[in-house]
């Protein structure tokens, strides 16, 4: 089945004992409490990661604060250092079960800002969570998601600052770099033609699109998503997906509790006729307890989630012949 691999976002819900990560403010970053912090998310990663396998979930979103003011003048250690041991043990709990971890930067990171200020503070996020990807040893399928920022004065003006500023990214942070479409700014159409401008590939998030279609507002979801395929290389990994559905009692774009069963059905068939594995990340506010609710449809499509995803796959018996 194309479909890969499916997960969430940075705190399970299935787990009362896991969190998401830990972090404290300013005043009180100091190295003893941040080595206290980086400690306990670590070992409060590998416990979620442990947790995913056990239910089938392939990726996973780290949260921002994985490392407590990472890419902050306030954090002075060298983390990558002190922790090397720790984050290499991550990654390889991550490449023995196949997952696939990622970040997502936050609104703050606007890398076309008509501010410097807000640009450099963008790029040295981007670099932290780069670094955390590296320092487990992970691969360049691992991920750094972002959007495309603003669209002032022009969207050619903005596609450009944005070009400029991921060259200022180290080459080991740049290759991490994947763009997203958004539900107000930056439609597939417009955020395809920026990766294919900036060599990278693009995240589909599929909700967003609902929201702010563009130019490909009325095109089948399998013409958006073999653009969207091409924009990955090989080494970038499978393509991935964003989907969620709707809050119905929000303003649009607000994400919903859970996930449309009907609309990920139709989905997933439109893109199963591509033919080329994808993964797919769910963004439901119900996290895990989101996805595991969608295992009828998943299951159809070739993807185990819940307490039966680790069972083997039943051999069917095959019929004998009346003679027989």
């Amino acid at each position: 089945m194309p479909l890969s691999r499916v997960g969430y976002a940075c705190l399970p819900l299935g787990s009362p004992g896991l969190r998401s990560p830990r972090t404290t403010v300013l005043r009180r970053a100091t190295p003893e409490r941040l080595r206290e912090l980086i400690a306990w998310n670590l070992e409060n990663l590998a416990d979620t990661l442990r947790y995913n396998v056990r239910q089938g979930f392939g990726l996973f979103r780290i949260g921002t604060q994985f490392i407590p003011f990472g890419s902050h003048s306030a954090n002075t250690l060298a983390w990558w250092e002190e922790f090397a041991t720790e984050l290499r043990r991550v990654g390889d709990e991550a490449r023995a079960h196949g997952l696939r971890l990622s970040f997502h930067t936050t609104a703050f990171v606007v890398l076309n800002s008509l501010q410097e200020t807000v640009v450099t503070a963008g790029l040295a996020e981007i670099e932290y969570q780069a670094r955390v990807l590296a320092a487990m040893e992970l691969d360049t399928s691992h991920r750094v998601v972002v959007h495309a920022g603003i669209t002032r004065p022009t969207l050619a003006e903005a596609r450009d600052r944005f070009c400029r500023a991921l060259d200022r990214l180290s080459p080991a942070a740049r290759r991490r770099v994947v763009v997203e479409n958004d539900e107000t700014n930056w439609s597939v159409a417009e955020v395809v033609e920026l990766a294919r401008a900036a060599g990278i590939p693009v995240v589909f998030d599929a909700f967003h699109h609902r929201v702010c279609g563009g130019a490909w507002r009325d095109r089948p979801w399998e013409a958006i998503l073999a653009d969207v395929f091409a924009t990955w290389p090989a080494e970038a990994g499978p393509p991935k997906v964003h989907f969620s559905s709707q809050d119905p009692a929000k303003r649009p774009g607000a994400h919903g509790e859970y996930v449309d069963a009907g609309e990920l059905e139709e989905f997933l068939t439109a893109a199963a006729r591509l033919q080329q594995p994808y993964d797919v990340m769910f963004e439901a506010k119900a996290k895990d307890l989101a996805v595991l609710r969608l295992a009828p449809v998943l299951q159809r499509h070739g993807v185990r989630v819940g307490a039966d995803a680790l069972a083997p796959t039943p051999r069917l018996t095959p019929a004998r012949s009346p003679g027989g």
